[in-house]
Formats: C-alpha cells, sequence, structure tokens
C-alpha cells in the first residue's frame, strides 16, 4: 500500500524592509540606447557577488562587485551610501528551467489548445484586439527565445545581448513565448496575443553566469526596450535590485506578470512519477514565496488544471493574485528536436503567466493610455471566483480565473484617463541672445551659464544636449532636462557618432577632448599633428562625422577654412570658401559632411574618398535651374544617405518651384537621396524631392508628428525660424517658438 503524505501548510518569511533609492529610480527614464552604455566588468574579488544599480544619466546601469564573504554586510553599506547608487544587494543567479517532450506541428493542422478554449476560443480572444492598436512589445524574462521557430517570424524584435545557457534550456523561454504569441496561421498552436511583439530577455548563462547581472537587469532591459508588458516566468529570489527593477517599471506604465512558483507539492517523502526534481531542489518549503511573485505592482499568476482546481503544483501563499491554464499546456518548443514547427507539451505556472500577460497586452491595445493598475484592477475585477465570493482573495486561488473577454469590457466600462503629454525637448537655439531648449509645450528653458556666441549640439541619438562658450561646458540629459556644468577653454561641442563621448576643441593647439557625458569624466584627447596655417585667429569645433572631428578657422568675422582632424591627429582641409559657414552637418553613418554659407552653393564632401585620397572630395549642390545659388539653410540628415536641405533665395533662385507675384524672397525644403545623384550631371539634373514651399526645415518626430521651421519675413537677417509641432496625419500645428536663431533639432531615435 502506497500512502500520500498530505502537503502540510509552514509558516512564510515576512517580508523584509530592503533600502533602495525611490528618489534615483524617479529620475530615470526608458531609452533603448541605455542597453549601449558600457558594461563595467566585475570588480573586487571573493566568492560572494553583489549586483549594483546606478543612475548613469538616465539610465539604470547595473553592475557586479565581488567580496569576500566577512566583508559583504561592510561593503553593501558602503555601496548603498554612494550618491549615484539606486540599489545594491547580494546578487544569486536564478536556476535554469526544466525542459519537456516535444513533437512536430502538422502543416496545415490546428491543434487543441484548452487554456485558450476555457478563456473563450482563439477566435474570441483574437478578437479583441482592435485592427488600427498601436504596437505592443512583451518583454520575455526567460531563458532565450529560438528564433527559427516558425510561430515567431519577425516578432522577435530584439535581443538582450546575453550569453545563452545550453541549448537545452532555451526551450522554456520557447514554449512561454508560445503561450503569449504563437502565430495565428493555421498551423500548430496560436498565442494569447499573436499581433504583440516579443523582446527577448534572456537571465540564463551557461558557464558565464559568475559576475553578470540576473533577471532585475532583463526588467529594466525590457523597460527600455519600450515593453508595456513583461512576463517573468524566472523564478528569482527577492532583493533590492529585484525591487527596484519592479519600481522602475511601475513608473514607466509597464505591466509585470510574475508566475508565483512551482512549490504547491514538494513537502512529500518522494517524488512522484510526473513532479519535478527541478522544483524539490528549488522550493525552500511547502508553497515557498518566490521573489518576483512577492512584490506590490505585480500580478502573481498560478496554475489551473482543465477541470478548474489548482493544479497540484502550483503555489498556494499570499503572492496569488489570478488563476490561468498551466497543466498540460501545447505550446512552441525549439526547433532543433523537431524542425521550425516543433511543439512540446508542458506544465508550470511558467505556462500559465502568459495567459495573463497576453491579457494584459489585450488590454493595451485597446486602451494604451492605461497605467498598470488600471490593467491590474480590470484583470482582478473580471476574474471568475473560484471558491470565495467576488472580489474576495485567497491564497490557492487569488481572485479566481481569468476572464479576458469580461476584462476588455470592464475596462471599456471604466476607460482610464488620458496620460497627459510629458515635457520632451525638441530643438534648441538663441533666443533673444539666450541659449534655449525648446520643448514641445513651446515653453524654452535657458541653458545654464552659458554666455554668447556658444558652440552647441544635440548627440546622435537624442539623449544629450553640449554647449560650450569658451570658459563652460554644459551638459543637458536631453530625456530629463537635467543640467551640469564643468569650466572647460572649450570652443565649440559636437558628439562623436562612433563611442557616444562628447568632443570638443579646447585652446592652447589644436587639441579635441572627449568628455564622457554619462560618468562626467574626460576620456582622452586627439592633437591634431599637422595643421593650417596662415594668421588664423579662432578655431572652432563644429561637427563630428564618424570618428573625424571637423573645425573651421576663422579670421574676424569669416570663417574662411573647414578642417577634418582623423583620430590619429592627421588633418585635410576640406574647402576654403572665405564666407562665414552657415551650418556644417555630418550624415548619421559618417561618410558624408555638407557645408553651407551665404549667397553660397552647398558643398557636399565625401569623407570615404577624401580619407583615401588624401584631399577633399567635394560636389557642389545647386537648388535651380539656372547657376544662381540660394543661401541654404537648416541642412540635416536623414540616417546616411538621404538629405533635408532647405533655401533662401530670389525668385531667380529657388522662387521658381514656388512662384507668387511680388514675392521676392522665397523659402523652400526638398530632400535629395545622394545614392541618387547622377555622374556627369548638370545642375538641372539634381533629383530634389519632396518640395515644400512653406517651411525652410522638417524633421520627423516619429510617433510625435513633424517638427517644421519657417522663415520669418521680412528681415533674414540675422535669419530667425518660427517653429511648430505638427501632429500625425498633418493636423493641428502647434507653435513652440519664434524669432530662433542657429536652430538645431533633437534626433529621433
Amino acid at each position: 500500500m502506497v500512502a500520500l503524505v498530505a502537503d502540510r501548510p509552514q509558516a512564510q518569511p515576512d517580508r523584509p524592509e530592503l533600502p533602495i533609492n525611490a528618489d534615483l529610480i524617479e529620475q530615470a527614464r526608458p531609452d533603448p540606447g541605455c542597453a549601449s552604455y558600457p558594461r563595467p566588468k566585475p570588480s573586487g574579488s571573493g566568492d560572494v557577488r553583489l549586483g549594483v544599480l546606478r543612475l548613469r544619466g538616465h539610465c539604470l546601469i547595473a553592475e557586479t562587485v565581488l567580496v569576500d564573504q566577512p566583508q559583504v554586510e561592510a561593503r553593501l553599506a558602503e555601496l548603498r551610501a554612494e550618491r549615484d547608487v539606486v540599489a545594491a544587494d547580494r546578487d544569486v543567479a536564478p536556476a535554469p528551467p526544466p525542459t519537456e517532450d516535444i513533437h512536430p506541428a502538422v502543416e496545415g493542422t490546428e491543434e487543441r489548445q484548452w487554456g485558450l478554449e476555457a478563456l473563450g476560443g482563439a477566435g474570441a480572444v483574437h478578437a479583441l484586439w482592435p485592427e488600427q492598436a498601436p504596437k505592443i512589445k512583451i518583454g520575455v524574462v526567460d531563458s532565450g527565445l529560438d528564433r527559427d521557430q516558425a510561430e515567431f517570424g519577425d516578432r522577435v524584435v530584439a535581443v538582450k545581448d546575453t550569453e545563452l545557457g545550453t541549448d537545452e534550456y532555451r526551450s522554456h523561454g520557447t514554449q512561454v513565448a508560445g503561450v503569449l504569441a504563437a502565430a495565428d496561421d493555421g498551423t500548430g498552436v496560436t498565442g494569447m496575443a499573436p499581433q504583440a511583439e516579443l523582446l527577448d530577455a534572456q537571465y540564463w548563462r551557461n558557464g558565464e553566469g559568475r559576475g553578470q547581472p540576473g533577471t532585475y537587469d532583463e526588467i529594466i532591459w525590457a523597460v527600455d526596450q519600450g515593453a508595456r508588458v513583461i512576463n517573468v516566468s524566472a523564478t528569482d529570489s527577492d532583493s533590492a535590485l529585484l525591487r527596484a527593477a519592479y519600481a522602475y517599471a511601475e513608473l514607466s506604465r509597464v505591466v509585470l506578470v510574475p508566475a508565483v512558483g512551482n512549490c504547491g507539492g514538494v513537502d512529500r517523502r518522494f517524488t512522484l512519477p510526473w513532479e519535478h526534481e527541478w522544483d524539490r531542489t528549488n522550493c525552500s518549503r511547502v508553497n515557498a514565496v518566490a521573489g518576483q511573485a512577492d512584490q506590490p505592482t505585480g500580478l502573481g499568476v498560478g496554475a489551473v488544471r482543465e477541470d478548474g482546481t489548482r493544479a497540484w503544483f502550483s503555489s498556494a501563499n499570499r503572492t496569488v493574485m489570478i488563476m490561468a491554464p498551466g497543466e498540460d499546456i501545447l505550446t512552441t518548443c525549439k526547433t532543433s528536436e523537431a524542425g521550425p514547427r516543433t511543439l512540446c507539451r508542458t506544465e508550470g505556472t511558467s505556462f500559465a503567466t502568459p495567459h495573463v500577460a497576453g491579457a494584459a497586452a489585450i488590454l493595451l491595445a485597446r486602451h494604451p493610455d492605461a497605467r498598470p493598475a488600471d490593467i491590474r484592477r480590470a484583470l482582478i475585477a473580471s476574474a471568475d471566483p473560484i471558491g470565495v465570493d467576488r472580489g474576495r482573495r485567497s491564497d490557492e486561488y487569488g481572485y479566481g480565473m481569468l476572464n479576458v473577454i469580461a476584462a476588455a469590457k470592464h475596462l471599456d466600462d471604466h476607460p482610464p484617463e488620458p496620460l497627459p503629454e510629458e515635457p520632451m525637448i525638441t530643438a534648441a537655439g538663441r533666443i533673444d541672445g539666450k541659449l534655449v531648449l525648446i520643448t514641445n509645450f513651446g515653453e524654452p528653458v535657458e541653458v545654464q551659464r552659458i554666455g554668447s556666441a556658444p558652440g552647441f549640439a544635440f548627440s546622435p541619438d537624442g539623449a544629450w544636449f553640449a554647449a560650450a562658450d569658451g570658459k563652460v561646458l554644459t551638459i543637458v540629459d536631453a530625456v530629463t532636462g537635467r543640467q551640469r556644468s564643468v569650466e572647460c577653454a572649450c570652443n565649440g561641442a559636437a558628439f562623436d557618432s562612433a563611442d557616444r563621448g562628447l568632443t570638443v576643441q579646447t585652446r592652447g593647439g589644436v587639441k579635441i577632448a572627449r568628455y564622457d557625458p554619462w560618468t562626467a569624466e574626460w576620456t582622452g584627447q586627439t592633437t591634431a599633428t599637422s595643421f593650417p596655417s596662415g594668421g588664423l585667429d579662432a578655431i572652432e569645433l563644429v561637427a563630428v562625422a564618424g570618428d573625424v572631428a571637423l573645425v573651421t578657422l576663422s579670421q574676424g568675422q569669416y570663417a574662411n577654412r573647414l578642417v577634418a582632424v582623423w583620430p590619429d591627429g592627421r588633418s585635410v582641409e576640406l574647402f576654403d570658401g572665405g564666407l562665414p559657414f552657415e551650418e556644417v552637418v555630418a550624415s548619421a553613418g559618417g561618410r558624408y559632411v555638407l557645408s553651407t554659407a551665404r549667397q553660397s552653393c552647398p558643398y557636399l564632401i565625401d569623407l570615404d574618398r577624401t580619407r583615401s585620397a588624401g584631399k577633399a572630395s567635394t560636389t557642389v549642390l545647386w537648388p535651380a535651374d539656372d547657376y544662381f545659388c540660394a543661401t541654404a539653410m537648416l541642412a540635416h540628415f536623414d540616417g546616411d544617405t538621404d538629405l533635408r536641405l532647405g533655401w533662401l533665395g530670389s525668385p531667380q533662385g529657388v522662387g521658381y518651384a514656388c512662384m507668387k507675384a511680388g514675392q521676392e524672397q522665397y523659402t523652400i525644403t526638398g530632400r535629395l537621396h545622394l545614392e541618387d545623384l547622377p555622374s556627369g550631371r548638370s545642375p538641372a539634373e539634381l533629383p530634389w524631392q519632396d518640395l515644400d514651399c512653406t517651411t525652410s526645415g522638417v524633421w520627423p518626430l516619429g510617433a510625435d508628428g513633424e517638427l517644421r521651421a519657417r522663415a520669418e519675413p521680412p528681415r533674414f537677417d540675422p535669419y530667425q525660424f518660427t517653429v511648430t509641432r505638427t501632429k500625425p496625419g498633418g493636423k493641428d500645428g502647434q507653435k513652440l517658438a519664434e524669432h530662433v536663431q542657429d536652430l538645431v533639432v533633437r534626433p529621433v531615435r
């Protein structure tokens, strides 16, 4: 006779207080560029790994400190006292998940998924996603996704740069992603939200785990990449680091959906055939509380069987908020076993969780302005209660079984308040002699400590703004608007697109110094080994093309020469025009440079050819049929080969395209695809496109519409512009600023 020993409830530890710096978390802002910030290598030595989250600019950056066991508490106290530390704690790597059985799908055959049937059927669930819904990204914090799985297509839009574990572990993340978003294509399985995009936030590393952050870093990465929902089917320990990541997600309007864990059946004296030894060895007690679910803003998910009762493995504790199908779940699996349509049948709260995460994505597709609390409230209020009255919660079933159709109706009936538009820096320029940042609300913000005639620029990724006036260098975090200044004899400012370090030209010889705005440290300098001379009395850094610094040499009021300085100190004169330069701009990849001057044709310089030939390779861009060159203005590149250029001129110049009786001056903007430039052409053959006779400059703002600038008549000297923002569709033009000189526009990622 075999006797089963029943599960015995055990006391769970109270949730301890853990120190995090909430003020620093509130200063952080999601930004895909944060992923490119260089991660420091582990510092120190010892057997214990400490994780540290620092605020660098507007980014949360993880690093690792190794210490010996006796020094742990003292070192943690030191780290937590540092001004830029958001959180510091022991960093325990999460365990790799288990795998399940596999079989191939049959082309053209849809297989039964009782989980979707229990939620109303695939057709009814998928119909909840509006046709005109915005893109919704779901972060999958797991063991990695097999991007060769045909069910995902091209919807895995970003992958964290992480060492994957061995191939067997990758199946778990692929299984979770299948429940979330497998394609609705008539073959195999389909997910809760097949319209969603996936972010592969891998947490498991094979032999490279030591010294690398845990799941908190994956959560932060997914938030920065634009996730609206994050599925956490990874089991992790509670820590200040994890709590900081959850707080950051909540402030960034991201819904976190964690699994409560599989510790509901591990208090037996032996392992039953259908149990996993992995669950037994990774549960400290029956119904143990898992750190990833023990968070106030997490919507903890438990698992039910097909008969609606709690699955034997599903933990019952204070973290359970909602239940979803989690036993005998058919989903996608890694393709190395049975081809691109490989399927698995599996079980666990890991696979109940993506049912709820997918439901959250559906609600956000219907109501993109919803806050995480709105989504949690709708899912909980509409859950079908099990064993308790509606609105009451139990440790075994939470508030009840997921009902996504009812949740959608609940949110439709109780729509969230529209989110207020957040202030955003869109451009910069001089107004009434002051250097100001122009926001989307039309409220210019003065740049601190900057005097007259400064040089200024945005970084290529739009994250930073810098200005230098020969005495002070001021750096602005262009995402948050925070400013800081340092004393510097800097004449001009620009950003290096290669290493994102700020480069400035300093006095006392031609020296290009690099300043890292993330760490507020000088990182090196380049000294020009050869340089044109000839009595010129002013040198200014005006732009950077890739790794090439571009400086102007002037005498009196004229900028006579444009010179390129390579990182090895070699220099080449690009242009000697005699007239003052209005603008010098570089393409995104650094190949092309455009220089403009008043009443002079713009010159296009190919730096690749210049580098190889040792002398300037230039092309003159004529804007009209005749040989009269109007003043070019507000030039900028879209990428590396699309040039947008505005002109101001007379009817003999650009006016032929915008002729109006009695008008003496004309503004016009156009686009030129540089790869379409004909060889041996005449000026009239340049293929200008998108000619616009009402503006001097047009810049795309992504989902926020576009920025438009118009030269202000009747006085064009000095050139002044009115700046407006037009929302998507060309409607609702909003004036942001007027009488702006030396306008520069913040790039959009």
